[in-house]
């Protein structure tokens, strides 16, 4: 087998797999924020992209061990539309780790201005 198609037979699992992550995150994100009244991909003036503008907030979906990226999107967005900063933290099932208390460490320490919703991944109700 030449190197090219070894190279490409080992990327289509990894292409695929991102796509079905994004998939997902998507798939909770758009009913979420459909629930609450809010925009859905709202183009920010910088050009980036809030997962849901709501009202009150700019909230970013993140899979629970995405966290750290969540709150650095969450404040630049609110930061760029003028809403108060959320994060729509997604509980996956099968996640090993508390990344819901150590996300809430870092925020509590900070006193960050962040309005967190939590989802369950499956089950797609809010807590």
């Amino acid at each position: 087998m030449n190197k090219t198609l070894s190279k490409l037979i080992y990327l289509i699992p990894l292409v695929s797999m991102s796509f079905f992550a994004l998939t997902s995150e998507r798939n909770v994100i758009v009913p979420w924020c459909e629930s609450v009244g809010g925009d859905i991909e709202f183009r920010t003036k910088d050009g980036t992209y809030v997962d849901c503008l709501t009202d009150l907030y700019a909230v970013e979906a993140e899979f629970d061990y995405k966290w750290k990226e969540g709150i650095g999107q969450a404040l630049h967005y609110a930061e760029s539309t003028d809403k108060r900063a959320a994060i729509l933290f997604i509980k996956r099932p099968k996640s090993r780790k508390d990344y819901y208390n150590e996300m809430m460490r870092v925020i509590d320490k900070y006193d960050l201005p962040i309005k967190i919703f939590v989802i369950d991944e499956e089950k797609k109700s809010v807590d």
